[in-house]
């Protein structure tokens, strides 16, 4: 089993290196504006392992889940465009919703749930998708968190087997072999939209499926981290009259980085190693799922102190 383990990464290695050269050549970089937390041209769409790996697996465990590696083709074909030219949103989430689609008819969810729910599954779903690429700013904050989801599904699985074991570890192999580019002071590759939506779509995979077995919604407290910052910055944004697709410097993570001066990896250590004690505390330590009482202290005692450190933030640095 490591041997197997070992050749895939050195497999996804590989794979890096060859498309970092390809990158370079045919320009597929990112170039650093006034809204960017980076100061150096990067390779962008490095985030291209995560798609492979999922259809690596695919091809070496008797194509199971077809429909959903179908969704995520469509999906990271999509973003991978994107990462090269301009692509209009309009089209980029009609594929996005396409790809839902795929997944969600993997899961057989249109036959468990009333059609009238089905509007709910759709928006969290191209909700999460966006709002994951939307946090995806400084170098190994998705990798960081994305291997913290992966991780923590590896061990929610001990007592509650219903996870492709095989998938969460190639993604894993994936994230560590795009780590030895993106997290250090100084990235060389970025994950892309192709890096960022492909994992926000296995995430929505993965979480809809646990959804399906026991109804749970408390599940969702595997993302509160990104979640808190996600949904308190776009709730100012809004107040604000700002359009909430357009870039900006306006998230937590992002004033810790450009006004604090905190080295990015220290910052995406943080956001990981947070989500990870939730997880680890809320469901892998007692191997159930969580009293719903402390589920919501914790919910709100996390946002309390985002909303305080945030103010402290805006009001020392004069922001708006």
């Amino acid at each position: 089993m490591i041997l197997s383990y070992l050749s895939v990464f050195l497999f996804f290695l590989l794979i890096a290196l060859v498309y970092y050269r390809l990158a370079l050549r045919f320009d597929i970089v990112d170039r650093p504006n006034s809204r960017s937390s980076h100061t150096k041209v990067t390779v962008r769409g490095g985030g291209i392992l995560i798609p492979v790996a999922a259809l690596l697996w695919w091809m070496a465990y008797d194509f199971q889940n077809t429909w959903m590696i179908l969704g995520m083709m469509w999906i990271a074909a999509i973003s991978m465009l994107d990462d090269m030219f301009d692509i209009s949103r309009l089209l980029r989430f009609g594929i996005q919703f396409l790809a839902l689609s795929f997944a969600f008819w993997d899961l057989n969810l249109f036959s468990q749930i009333d059609w009238y729910l089905l509007p709910v599954f759709y928006f969290f779903g191209l909700g999460v998708i966006n709002a994951i690429n939307f946090m995806d700013g400084i170098n190994g904050i998705t990798g960081l968190y994305s291997l913290v989801f992966f991780g923590s599904l590896l061990a929610v699985n001990e007592y509650l087997p219903i996870f492709p074991e095989q998938l969460l570890s190639y993604q894993i192999l994936a994230l560590l072999v795009f780590f030895i580019f993106n997290l250090r002071k100084r990235a060389l590759m970025f994950a892309g939209d192709i890096g960022s939506i492909s994992l926000a779509y296995l995430m929505i995979y993965l979480l809809t499926k646990w959804y399906l077995i026991d109804h749970n919604p408390i599940i969702v407290l595997f993302l509160l981290v990104y979640g808190i910052d996600i949904f308190f910055t776009i709730f100012r944004r809004l107040i604000k009259g700002e359009k909430v697709t357009e870039p900006h410097r306006t998230h937590l993570y992002q004033y810790l980085v450009n006004q604090v001066k905190i080295d990015h990896v220290i910052i995406a250590l943080v956001y990981a190693i947070l989500q990870l004690l939730i997880n680890f505390g809320l469901f892998i330590y007692n191997g159930e799922y969580p009293n719903l009482t402390i589920a919501w202290a914790i919910m709100i005692a996390l946002s309390l102190i985002y909303l305080a450190l945030k103010k402290r933030i805006r009001e020392k640095y004069h922001l708006n």
